[in-house]
């Protein structure tokens, strides 16, 4: 690459002229004689007219640089060594401007080129994210469909279809559709992480009673909650009624209870409130109906507390650890409850149990 100071230099391109002129003017009252100063073509740059005609001749690294006028040598050697400091300043100064030019633009050649890079990896990623997606979901369609077929044969067995069954057999044949159950369970939840990735879930929308759905799912975990002796106490305070999926909310209502029993310890209790109150916890208006699931459970750090609603998220992640489930229980509820113009958030610290809150939006209420 040639460098742009490379070749002869032109001295009206690298000294303004009014530089030339106040050079002109300074050696004229050093000397007492008008001087002119020419380009190597002889047009005049600077001086007097009355200077005369160009006698001597200028170089600068064995290249014509300037032609000077004068009748007074020693205004020609005066101007001579003005003229040279001048050119070297004013050469120093291009160089310098045209290095850090150079290094501008070789500094965004680099980031242009990390921005291709980045563009690159984040399309990739895009890609990656979606195949998981779709991979995701056809193994569950894919795991469903055995299943299906494992748990109604076992259901025609318990049923003494193929012919008698023993109380030890009825037992077997308990422990596999309950096992069965939960392994379909999450399966579904699977696929349905999957389907919420890929967008805002669909809804159907019908008028609901969120006290009648909290109260039929309390029901169903209060024998398991009683076989540990966890006492779940349900409130309900004024107006219910939300509009929404009652398939998706069940599934919120859940989620929120399940995970309360699991991480209660033994003797504990849950407790349970659906009452009217405000949207988000920075709203003060009542415009929402609040489910509200307390426990007296492990609690959860600060650190985890932001990473609990994302997919495969366990507050207890060790090979030995003491609760199961796939962590996308509360993955899910979040995606049902922004879906229906909610929110979900939880209070919590270590040892201290957890409060989870879930909204809806209230008949004609905005979100």
């Amino acid at each position: 690459m040639s460098h742009p100071l490379d070749g002869p230099i032109e001295l009206a391109r690298l000294v303004p002229a009014g530089e030339l002129e106040e050079l002109a003017a300074a050696v004229e009252q050093a000397v007492g004689a008008a001087v002119a100063i020419f380009d190597p073509r002889g047009r005049r740059l600077a001086g007097s007219e009355h200077a005369g005609a160009p006698c001597r001749d200028i170089d600068h690294d064995g290249e014509p640089l300037a032609k000077l006028a004068s009748r007074s040598p020693a205004a020609l050697d005066l101007a001579a060594q003005m003229l040279g400091l001048l050119t070297h300043h004013a050469n120093a100064r291009e160089l310098a401007a045209t290095t850090h030019e150079e290094a501008m633009r070789i500094t965004f050649a680099e980031l242009t080129e990390q921005n291709q890079r980045l563009q690159r990896a984040v399309a990739r990623l895009e890609e990656l994210d979606r195949l998981k997606s779709n991979f995701l979901a056809t193994m569950s369609h894919e795991l469903r469909t055995p299943l299906t077929s494992v748990i109604g044969y076992a259901e025609m067995l318990a049923e003494g279809l193929a012919g008698p069954v023993s109380t030890d057999q009825r037992e077997y044949l308990g422990t596999i559709l309950s096992k069965a159950d939960q392994l379909l369970g999450m399966i579904t939840s699977v696929l349905d992480v999957a389907s919420v990735e890929s967008g805002v879930p669909p809804l159907e929308r019908a008028s609901l009673s969120l006290t009648d759905i909290v109260a039929s799912e309390v029901a169903l975990f209060t024998a398991a909650a009683r076989k540990r002796e966890i006492a779940i106490q349900l409130e309900t305070r004024g107006d219910t009624i939300v509009v929404g999926d009652r398939k998706k909310i069940r599934q919120v209502v859940s989620s929120l209870l399940s995970n309360a029993v699991k991480f209660t310890p033994d003797h504990g209790k849950v407790g349970v409130c659906v009452k009217p109150g405000p949207l988000s916890p920075h709203d003060g208006n009542a415009r929402a109906v609040q489910l509200v699931v307390s426990d007296s459970g492990i609690g959860i750090s600060r650190e985890q507390v932001s990473k609990i609603f994302e997919p495969f998220f366990q507050v207890d992640s060790s090979s030995t650890r003491a609760f199961g489930g796939t962590g996308l229980g509360l993955t899910l509820a979040k995606a049902y409850v922004e879906a229906h113009g909610g929110r979900i958030w939880v209070d919590t610290s270590p040892g201290q149990g957890s409060t989870f809150v879930a909204t809806f939006p209230i008949v004609g209420g905005s979100a």
